[in-house]
């Protein structure tokens, strides 16, 4: 296999006078021939660019803080608490730079998205040396739709893609059997630095070839490489160090909302198989170059097998934390580093070929870049695998900056009119469940409650809600608002009523608004970190009761012989005996149950007209009742069973038998002091 870390001159420079034929004239050297196809590249890229740009209400979260740290409030969304909602501190710091000289956010965004893409693109053109290689990098990387949606979207995925494309342009062409001196590590420790401040996850890119590099550099020069290896890390940990002492913590809050949230992991894991398939069916191009620079690493160079590991070890990350609802956003970042390997090797074999491929493939793929036009919207239904979104189509007509024009404000979206309504309100408190352009035209003046919790403190230490079951969105994981908390942010005292709440609400007090530099303020983090309130989640989660009531016709449950009604929520059975209701496969706690099934009988010729059960998994049933009769009220059954261990799987059932006409409206699942007394 030939070295792709090593490019030379390329014959496509040479050839390409006797290919354009009438141009022959005007090109004659290989420099002029460079710069037009540079410029070429520029410009389409810039068009593919604008057409798909668009900035979406997770941008604006961050768009809020930088306002509120212009303005002198400080880094926070809610300006009297102090929370880290936003991933990505260098990123936020350069948008804060631009916004203090340009005092807007659309235009500033999108240019500077723009700007850190062209400039990932120049070190990924030159990286590339031979014409035909970067022609086809940079075709490769606009056919994807992932890589390409998040380039202009207002996230940090730009500047990332400029840290990945300085790290690797460095690392694949180095040569392999000189261990990296003291300064070469400190570079790419200090790109690894960057690359955790734009977004921590984003180290895993990095993790096997900086550990290569750190224990040979630590073999051939001993201590003397421990200086420069800390100068690089330095910026991470500074920022560590900085985020402990200023937020109280040193993730950021949407960690605790987003992974530390209590959802079992077989669940989070099948979740994030599904946000595979889902990258896969609508967008193939980018995990199949993540797959074929495996598949070419294998025997490949050194370099290429760790770049490649570290690609496959953020993918596999990725589903382990369930993925997230923006289609393809978490394989825009391995798709690049795979991308590198793997493009200058095919462009080798065959770049006329591969060219031929990509043409081939952006015409039979319906959901390519290059097809983006004024009409592009949601490409598909956002509530299909359990909310996973073609995040872009769901805000291009009303964020793509073609859309301008001189009367009409962009963002032009439902929520911004929303918030801009709540600011010259009199209510102090609103409860959001999308809080970015709502939050930034609400202004600093209101406090904003994010039922998700990537801007709450309090409720992103809380277990999900049991209702989040029924309403699975990835990545958005709602809590329920504990009994006086409202109360508690609108008068700025201490009012919730659950006593473990509130002694922890105390301590969370102080350190989300307490003066920074106090005693007992450092106490409080210390609790809240590492000691008696270390695991909140799981001290609150074994005291709180379940009380619930779901529409019968909700989503995860299944029928076999009844229709649903969707104007009602019910379902009405057929007169075929079987199953009326299945579902809907929910992880539970151990602890004693009761679930009671809601509806009317109106005929019922046969008795029993059934029976209702409930199942831990597909074999193991852990009661059944008999539906014996037709009830006088509306509680058509009821059954009351005991969890000895948690579940990942409890199923209700309710089998009705042939000629009985009646109607299900809902059912109810209640446990420990919720549970209501047994209905008659």
């Amino acid at each position: 296999m030939k070295d792709v870390s090593r490019f030379g001159d390329s014959p496509f420079t040479g050839e390409l006078a006797h290919v354009t034929g009438d141009l022959a004239h005007v090109i004659r050297e290989p420099a002029h021939a460079r710069r037009l196809a540079l410029g070429a590249m520029f410009l389409v890229f810039t068009y593919v660019f604008l057409a798909n740009a668009w900035l979406g209400d997770d941008a604006y979260i961050t768009f809020r803080v930088v306002w509120n740290f212009v303005n002198g409030y400080g880094l926070t969304f809610n300006p009297d608490e102090r929370v880290q909602a936003y991933t990505h501190p260098l990123w936020m710091f350069v948008i804060a730079a631009a916004h203090a000289v340009t005092r807007e956010f659309f235009f500033t965004a999108t240019v500077i998205c723009w700007a850190f893409s062209v400039a990932a693109g120049r070190v990924l053109v030159n990286w590339s040396g031979a014409l035909p290689r970067a022609a086809l990098l940079v075709a490769w990387l606009l056919t994807s739709k992932a890589l390409v949606d998040y380039t202009g979207s207002g996230l940090e995925n730009p500047l990332s893609y400029l840290i990945i494309a300085l790290f690797y342009a460095r690392y694949l062409r180095r040569p392999a059997a000189i261990a990296p001196t003291p300064a070469e590590l400190r570079t790419f420790a200090l790109l690894g630095s960057l690359a955790f401040l734009n977004r921590p996850d984003a180290i895993l890119l990095f993790a096997v070839p900086l550990a290569e590099m750190s224990v040979r550099t630590l073999r051939s020069h001993g201590t003397r490489a421990l200086g420069p290896l800390a100068i690089g890390f330095a910026p991470a940990a500074a920022w560590l160090l900085f985020a402990t002492v200023y937020y109280g913590f040193p993730l950021p809050n949407t960690y605790y909302a987003k992974v530390s949230n209590g959802i079992p992991r077989s669940l989070m894991f099948r979740q994030g198989l599904a946000y595979v398939l889902n990258s896969v069916r609508h967008d193939p191009i980018t995990l199949g170059t993540i797959g074929l620079a495996t598949l070419f690493a294998v025997g490949g160079p050194a370099a290429s097998r760790r770049a490649v590991a570290s690609a496959v070890l953020y993918v596999a990350y990725t589903v382990s934390v369930g993925g997230d609802f923006m289609s393809g956003r978490f394989f825009t970042m391995p798709f690049l580093v795979a991308a590198m390997v793997v493009v200058p090797t095919i462009a080798d074999l065959g770049a006329v070929w591969a060219a031929a491929g990509l043409v081939v493939y952006n015409v039979m793929v319906p959901l390519v870049p290059v097809k983006t036009s004024a009409t592009y919207d949601g490409a598909w239904p956002w509530r299909s695998q359990n909310g996973i979104k073609d995040e872009r189509g769901h805000y291009h007509q009303a964020t793509n900056i073609l859309f301008f024009s001189p009367f009409r404000a962009l963002p032009d979206f439902v929520w911004v009119r929303e918030g801009t309504s709540f600011r010259n309100s009199a209510e102090k408190v609103s409860v959001q469940g999308s809080i970015g352009f709502f939050g930034l035209n609400a202004g600093p003046e209101k406090f904003v409650v994010d039922r998700n919790a990537l801007s709450d403190p309090l409720l992103a230490r809380l277990p999900v809600s049991p209702s989040l079951y029924f309403e699975f969105y990835a990545g958005h994981y709602f809590r329920d608002l504990p009994e006086g908390y409202l109360e508690s942010v609108a008068g700025g005292v201490n009012l919730l009523q659950d006593p473990l709440l509130h002694r922890y609400y105390d301590r969370l007090r102080n350190v989300t608004r307490g003066p920074i530099f106090s005693t007992s303020r450092f106490r409080d983090i210390w609790a809240v970190n590492l000691g008696e309130y270390r695991d909140l989640h799981s001290m609150y989660e074994g005291r709180r009761p379940i009380a619930l009531s779901v529409r019968a016709d909700n989503e995860r449950f299944t029928t076999d012989v009844g229709t649903r009604d969707p104007r009602t929520g019910s379902l009405r059975a057929t007169g075929r005996a079987g199953y009326l209701e299945l579902g809907p496969g929910i992880p539970a706690k151990k602890g004693l149950y009761r679930a009671r099934w809601i509806g009317t009988v109106t005929s019922a010729p046969v008795e029993p007209i059934g029976f209702v059960e409930v199942w831990s998994s597909a074999a193991t049933r852990l009661a059944r009742e008999p539906v014996a009769a037709v009830p006088a009220g509306d509680a058509l059954a009821q059954i009351e069973f005991t969890l000895q261990e948690d579940v990942s799987s409890l199923e209700y059932r309710f089998y009705v038998n042939g000629s009985v006409a009646m109607t299900l409206d809902r059912i109810e699942l209640f446990s420990g002091t919720a549970i209501p007394p047994p209905a008659h």
